[in-house]
């Protein structure tokens, strides 16, 4: 997922990323690592995908 000229630092591009610690959000510009308050403001202001929405794969196999 990507947050485009959120950084808190820097106003660069967000990303959700995971390693062996756990996931994360970092700045692909500046490098920045949010803190855990900060991904929890970020994330409560992202709206949720709506996964149900849209063609499903019937529909897209038919076009």
């Amino acid at each position: 997922m990507f947050w485009i000229k959120a950084c808190p630092r820097c106003k660069g591009d967000l990303y959700k990323g995971r390693d062996m610690y756990g996931t994360y959000v970092s700045c692909l510009q500046c490098a920045r690592f949010l803190t855990i308050e900060e991904e929890g403001q970020l994330l409560s202001q992202t709206p949720a995908p709506d996964l149900l929405s849209g063609p499903t794969v019937r529909e897209r196999q038919a076009a």
